[in-house]
């Protein structure tokens, strides 16, 4: 336990590792013991778990029809094939939802069917299947496939089939505890009697499978000659882009779909994606990182501060001047959607401040912040403050969005007040909800009361993990190749935090950017300089370091900096700790 308090009022904390585990890998493997630490670290206790992570592989990918309905979802499509009836692919206004939709719908592009993609309104429509929105477009029935969505729309389905069409549905949600929908097939892994092995698959995930499960089928009909059929390996780069946008656990069948799909995103197949990333990060290969923090915010501005249907158009685009041509919409919405963030941020904290409440959660409410953004904020502010946070617009309905810390589960909380709220969703981390404003008083009273019950020193006092502290073992060449043989990182294989002890030296201490608010700068590391970079730490961290450039501990991330086609590695300052 490194357990001392930084400039960021932090405590550090060395992550847990089971040391007896670790001496016998070491023997096993033959690795050094600070490799099997990092790999320790992310629930890897044997050989073969550590071979499968290390070395992921697409033919260790579990059979789609482990799905329990995939049988049936896949002769109802071939059916539907045959007869030529309408075809409609709805899915979600988020990453997740989007990708999805356009993996499937390139997948039935290859097959030469028919289709038409929808997604809801997040505004006028609102999240999940919407019914009317398909018997708008159509007259005669036909099959609707959800992606991401579905699972707790028992009443649109129900709609629906009674317009005579057939619904599949492709979600990963929780299922209802009562009763399903009655779908014609429903694929999700989290149902009770699903075989399948890998339950926190995305919605773009299960939308693969679902694509996989057609083509393995159809193949063993010989419904294409030899070596015709659709190569899967070429969407996996939408895989990759919903998957880690979506924050699912990257290990097991997702690491593999999001590595693999990584590789295919650098070949630049699709015009869509290349034109987003020579937007966001031109020059370099693509990591997890840039699609959760570049790419991913551009797709889901279209939801966000337009229509969701601009993005999958664009990820299904194969016209350069087209895809150039949305990605440039969307870069824009984003900038704006930025921009109306930073203000609700800026709105809040001052909120915040001026209530000096000393209670336990943060609950603000504006009747003009955008309904679109309010979670972006809550993630800021619950940060920033280090407390749960929830924020809410509107004006007799009010919409909100919760965020919370780590030892207060969110999604338990507001099931205590459900009896206040219209309606509530979400998990231990974050969750949304609608309540009507007479009863926010209350509301904010009974969750006060909640949050105080279980608060403790623990909670309130926020902690850096920190993976590995490097030693003189420890050389950074090596470093920066096993670094990069962890990736990609994400929800369940955080990107490693490393520290230095008090040996560091820093040198060249600079304020770059155009509002001069990071810091660049040199450090000595076993006896080599390397670049590092402190973005948003500024003119305070700037001043305190400045005269304090022996004896410092640093908390880094290791990544590439991307200059003129060249990728050189830098430090990325996490935190630090001086005399």
């Amino acid at each position: 336990m490194i357990n001392k308090t930084s400039y960021k009022r932090q405590k550090w904390q060395l992550a847990n590792s089971d040391k007896v585990a670790i001496d016998r890998l070491v023997s096993e493997l033959g690795m050094p013991d600070w490799q099997i630490q990092l790999l320790n670290q992310r629930q890897l206790s044997t050989t073969e778990q550590i071979n499968n992570f290390l070395y992921p592989a697409l033919d260790a990918l579990p059979s789609p029809f482990l799905f329990e309905a995939m049988e049936r979802a896949v002769k109802i499509i071939k059916k539907v094939m045959k007869s030529k009836s309408p075809l409609v692919i709805m899915g979600d206004y988020d990453v997740d939802g989007v990708t999805g939709v356009a993996l499937l719908a390139r997948f039935f592009t290859a097959l030469e069917v028919g289709f038409t993609c929808l997604h809801p309104d997040r505004f006028s429509d609102g999240y999940g299947l919407k019914a009317n929105l398909v018997l708008e477009i159509y007259e005669n029935p036909g099959l609707v496939i959800t992606v991401d969505c579905g699972i707790s729309d028992a009443g649109e389905v129900k709609i629906l089939q009674q317009k005579g069409w057939q619904v599949i549905i492709t979600d990963h949600h929780q299922p209802p505890l009562t009763c399903l929908p009655p779908a014609d097939a429903i694929l999700n892994p989290w149902l009770k009697d699903c075989s399948f092995p890998f339950k926190d698959l995305a919605g773009v995930g299960v939308a693969f499978y679902l694509a996989m499960g057609i083509r393995n089928y159809l193949a063993q009909e010989n419904y294409w000659p030899t070596g015709k059929a659709p190569n899967l390996r070429k969407i996996l780069d939408l895989v990759a882009v919903g998957t880690i946008a979506d924050m699912v656990t990257l290990q097991g069948v997702n690491r593999i779909l999001a590595k693999a799909g990584l590789e295919v995103i650098s070949q630049k197949s699709n015009e869509g994606l290349q034109e987003l990333t020579t937007l966001s990060s031109p020059g370099k290969l693509v990591n997890s990182e840039d699609i959760s923090f570049q790419i991913a915010p551009r797709l889901n501005a279209a939801g966000r501060m337009g229509a969701a249907g601009r993005a999958s158009e664009l990820l299904l685009t194969e016209d350069r001047a087209q895809a150039r041509k949305i990605a440039a919409i969307l870069d824009r919405e984003n900038q704006q959607r930025k921009s109306i963030s930073s203000d609700i941020v800026n709105e809040a904290i001052s909120l915040a401040n001026e209530k000096k409440k000393g209670g336990h959660c943060l609950i603000l409410h504006n009747s003009e912040w955008h309904e679109g953004l309010i979670g972006i904020a809550a993630s800021k502010l619950a940060r920033h403050f280090h407390k749960p946070t929830i924020i809410l617009t509107g004006k007799e309905i009010l919409k909100g969005s919760a965020r919370s810390v780590e030892g207060v589960n969110i999604h338990e909380i507001l099931s205590r007040c459900k009896d206040l709220l219209i309606a509530y969703g979400g998990h231990r981390a974050a969750a949304g909800l609608t309540i009507k404003v007479n009863q926010l008083a209350e509301f904010v009273g009974r969750v006060e009361e909640y949050i105080e019950e279980i608060w403790n020193e623990e909670i309130g006092t926020p902690v850096q993990l920190v993976n590995l502290s490097i030693n003189k073992n420890v050389k950074i060449p090596q470093l920066i190749k096993f670094n990069q043989l962890l990736q990609p990182f994400g929800q369940g294989n955080p990107e490693p935090v490393y520290c230095t002890d008090n040996s560091c030296c820093l040198r060249n201490i600079k304020l770059i950017g155009k509002d001069r608010n990071h810091i660049r700068f040199d450090a000595l590391i076993n006896g080599e300089w390397q670049n590092a970079i402190g973005f948003g730490f500024g003119k305070d961290a700037f001043n305190y370091l400045v005269d304090r450039t022996n004896g410092c501990q640093i908390a880094f991330h290791l990544q590439y900096n991307s200059f003129r086609g060249q990728n050189k590695i830098q430090l990325q300052l996490v935190d630090f700790i001086v005399p």
